[in-house]
């Protein structure tokens, strides 16, 4: 019951907050602006923020504010869920930001398994036609365009929704609900664009949260975006909270997320979709499709072998 009202009133603050968070967003850009060129992250952080609050939509100002919200109601939710008369013992703060050898090992597998297998999805719908690259396209500012955003969502992510909103689900629920309702909520987190085409009317309106909010309860009614991305999200999230599961740590579960945003920028900056594709096998992106949900059911299947429990030899 508690962890149903923290998730209507985060989505109650992100309704309230995104307006807000949308003006400032665009009066900074406004402020630095225009752009000609994209900015570096580390060349001027402030210039790259406004310039990523310029381009983007008021989706992702409701998905920040979300995220944002959630934030600071972890605080209440987690002293409310905390037993009386005990407290959980954490390693201390060293080891817990350092990875250490089986960390590190961790971080490299999950690179390898997430952008080793949309390497080959890459290929594979590149080799049927159904992408081609870019006419102007330049490897190394692709890189630099993918690399900082996939290691500031992984390590946000990780932290809040396999770290903080994990351990507190597992202090009430098993481990296979916690994996479900997880997975449930990450991919509602992230499925929270408005359907292609259509956006609030007016984003700086105090009311176009709640439009927003409308916005997207149509899309989780249209059958094939369900399928084609909601249902690939929720095998992300449950992959990564398995990994967390079976580890007891976020090094693998951060590698794995690094790969595949990683994989997810740096092939939108190199090729375009060339509308060849069923939209059933193949929607225009690595995370939107059937082809691509099989990928990743693949990768889960991997890693599932990956961490099996290994017999010990003879002594």
């Amino acid at each position: 019951m508690k962890l149903f009202l923290f998730i209507i009133l985060s989505f109650l603050g992100a309704a309230l907050l995104s307006p807000h968070l949308y003006a400032w967003g665009k009066d900074l850009a406004a402020t630095h602006g225009p752009f000609l060129t994209e900015p570096e992250f580390w060349d001027s952080p402030t210039i790259w923020l406004a310039e990523k609050c310029d381009s983007a939509r008021f989706s992702r100002f409701f998905n920040r504010s979300l995220m944002a919200t959630a934030l600071l109601l972890l605080f209440p939710l987690i002293r409310s869920l905390r037993s009386k008369g005990t407290t959980g013992v954490k390693a201390p703060f060293s080891q817990r930001i350092k990875p250490g050898p089986q960390g590190w090992k961790d971080l490299a597998a999950g690179l390898l398994f997430s952008a080793g297998f949309l390497t080959l999805l890459v290929v594979t719908i590149y080799l049927l036609g159904w992408t081609e690259m870019e006419s102007d396209f330049s490897l190394g500012k692709a890189i630099q365009k993918a690399i900082v955003p996939a290691i500031i969502v992984s390590l946000l992510e990780e932290w809040l929704f396999r770290g903080v909103l994990y351990d507190v689900l597992m202090r009430k629920l098993n481990a296979t609900q916690t994996i479900i309702g997880l997975s449930l909520f990450f991919a509602a987190v992230h499925f929270l664009a408005p359907p292609k085409g259509v956006t609030v009317a007016d984003p700086r309106h105090f009311l176009a949260g709640f439009e927003m909010l409308a916005l997207i309860g149509q899309k989780f009614l249209n059958a094939a975006s369900f399928f084609g991305v909601f249902l690939t999200l929720f095998v992300v999230g449950a992959t990564l909270a398995y990994t967390r599961l079976k580890t007891g740590k976020l090094w693998l579960a951060i590698g794995l997320h690094t790969g595949w945003v990683f994989s997810l920028k740096f092939t939108n900056k190199l090729t375009d979709p060339t509308g060849e594709a069923p939209p059933l096998l193949y929607n225009g992106s690595i995370m939107d499709g059937i082809l691509p949900l099989l990928t990743l059911v693949l990768t889960a299947l991997c890693l599932v072998y990956y961490l099996r429990p290994r017999k010990l030899g003879p002594s």
